[in-house]
């Protein structure tokens, strides 16, 4: 409804009506969105998904980084004790093979030491892990002791 004044000053009330116009460009664009429309809720989900995946991807990583990070200070600290029992049977007993055990342990503790994976940005820590366990497996068979490092198993029962 629509107020007006005519020209004597009487107002009026008028009821007006609006009829839109369409024109065909928005029957083709009409058309167009319900013909994409497929592809856009096709592009609309990769996106969403490729975020999504973004962050759980991140997440994994970290994650797995701190397990295998974890597993190789295992092993190395497993190497520790045992160079540092080895010198302490060394010493105490003396070495009857002329002095070469006592160097390989040496040798082995220097590399340790050397070894220290602290640094997790340090891309050079597995090829010095894999030198550490052939300077291990050499020590141990020429000490006549197991020559591999055995993991600790969660399922053994055995916690701290």
């Amino acid at each position: 409804r629509r107020r007006a004044t005519d020209d004597d000053g009487a107002t009026t009330t008028r009821r007006t009506t609006t009829t839109a116009r369409t024109t065909s460009s928005d029957v083709a664009d009409a058309l167009d969105a319900c013909l994409t429309i497929e592809a856009t809720a096709r592009d609309d989900g990769r996106d969403e998904g490729v975020v999504a995946g973004r962050a759980m991807g991140a997440r994994e990583g970290r994650e797995m980084g701190f397990r295998k990070g974890f597993e190789l200070a295992e092993e190395v600290g497993y190497y520790a004790g045992c160079a540092a029992v080895w010198r302490t049977c060394a010493t105490r007993d003396g070495d009857a093979r002329g002095g070469r055990v006592e160097r390989l342990i040496e040798s082995f503790e220097r590399e340790l030491e050397e070894s220290a994976i602290g640094n997790p940005l340090d891309e050079g820590i597995l090829e010095r892990v894999e030198r550490l366990r052939g300077r291990f497996k050499t020590l141990a068979a020429l000490l006549g002791r197991r020559g591999e490092y055995a993991r600790a198993d969660a399922s053994l029962g055995i916690s701290f």
